[in-house]
This record gives structure tokens, C-alpha cells and sequence, in this order.
């Protein structure tokens, strides 16, 4: 089976991180907002449609956030079942890919940082230049390079955007709910810990 992972809210508790920055940065440009109304934003939708919808100063506000976002980044770590989850796939003839929005190298980082650099093969990042999610040109970008199966691939994500991605690309999909926003997501599985995966998808190479 063959495994493609968003990063951020997936594998990695990035968010709290996310949204300091992103708090700090409204501070900064005097602009009053409600945390839960910003984490529900960036989760259902994304930080970039939140600039746009709320009509945001650009390039600056993007620009500050990523600058606060980036001076903590470092204390963003895997959520706890992320590397048994990951480890025991691998063992199961699993390979892992990343698609993400943040940079190649700044995921490559914190992968080696935490000793889970050996178990994915490659990275697709904001700076690979490819449309970002949910267009599946990156998901096709993988299945054609690695030769995956579409058949025996599966996009999992914790974002609406993240299983629309799959769902263009022909291949299954997993949607990570840690939120219960009670959204509308059309995936091919649910699950509210990662360890689920493993279950689900040991169940499925028996039948």
C-alpha cells in the first residue's frame, strides 16, 4: 500500500504553533479575532482562502505570519501514535510520500529532527511548483514518478482539501478528525486516531 500524508494537523501538532503566529500577526496589523473563529478557518479551509476571504493586507500580512510561524517552528512536534503508525505501515510493505504546503526542506527538517526521516521516500512541498491542494497534480506527480498503483495508493489528510485532492486523483482517501466540525467530507475512511490506519488497512490485505 502506498501511503501519501499531509504534514501539518496529520502527522505533525503544527496547529497550536500555527495559530500563535497567526494570532500574534492580527495583533500586529490591529485586527481583533477570535482564536476559535481563526482555528476553525484555517482547519475547514485554509490560511491562504482565510487572506483572501477576510480580505487580509497582502503580500505583508502572509509574509509576517510565515516569519512568526517560522521563529517557532521548532517546537512543533509528531502527534504521539505518528511514528508507530508510520513505522509499523513500513513494516506491512507500506511506502510513505508527503504532500505539503510548507517548504520541502523545512519538513525534511523536522523529520530528521525526530528520527522519521528514513521512513518517507519523498516530499512534495509549497516550493515544488506544483498547484497546491486540491488540485491532484502532485498526487499524479507521485503515482507516475514511483509507479504507485492507484488502486493500492491513499491520500490521508485533515483537511477538506486534502481528501478533494485524493478524490480528483482516482485513489482512496482518509480523513484525520480530530475537530469533529460535523463537515461534509466525502472520504473513503474516517478515523480519530492514526492508529486506525493500521487496523483499517490490515483488515483490507485480507480481504
Amino acid at each position: 500500500m502506498n501511503y501519501i500524508w499531509d504534514f501539518d494537523g496529520t502527522i505533525y501538532d503544527t496547529y497550536p504553533i500555527m495559530l500563535e503566529a497567526l494570532m500574534t500577526t492580527f495583533n500586529e496589523f490591529k485586527l481583533e479575532k477570535n482564536k476559535k473563529t481563526v482555528y476553525r478557518k484555517i482547519k475547514e479551509e485554509s490560511i491562504r482562502q482565510m487572506i483572501l476571504d477576510w480580505q487580509l493586507p497582502t503580500p505583508a500580512f502572509d509574509q509576517e505570519y510565515h516569519a512568526y510561524e517560522a521563529q517557532q517552528n521548532k517546537a512543533s512536534f509528531p502527534f504521539p501514535e505518528a511514528e508507530e503508525t508510520l513505522e509499523k505501515l513500513k513494516e506491512n510493505g507500506g511506502r510513505h510520500f508527503i504532500l505539503t504546503h510548507r517548504t520541502v526542506d523545512s519538513t525534511w527538517e523536522l523529520l530528521k529532527r525526530d528520527g522519521l526521516d528514513s521512513l518517507i521516500e519523498a516530499i512534495i512541498g509549497s516550493d515544488s511548483n506544483f498547484p497546491r491542494k486540491p488540485d491532484p497534480a502532485a498526487i499524479n506527480y507521485f503515482i507516475d514518478k514511483y509507479q504507485l498503483d492507484p488502486r493500492q495508493t491513499v491520500m490521508i489528510g485533515d483537511r477538506k482539501l486534502d481528501i478533494e485532492a485524493g478524490n480528483r486523483a482516482g485513489i482512496s482517501t482518509v480523513f484525520y478528525d480530530i475537530d469533529y466540525f460535523e463537515q461534509e467530507i466525502a472520504a473513503t475512511y474516517y478515523i480519530n486516531n492514526l492508529k486506525e490506519i493500521v487496523q483499517i488497512f490490515t483488515a483490507e490485505s485480507y480481504n
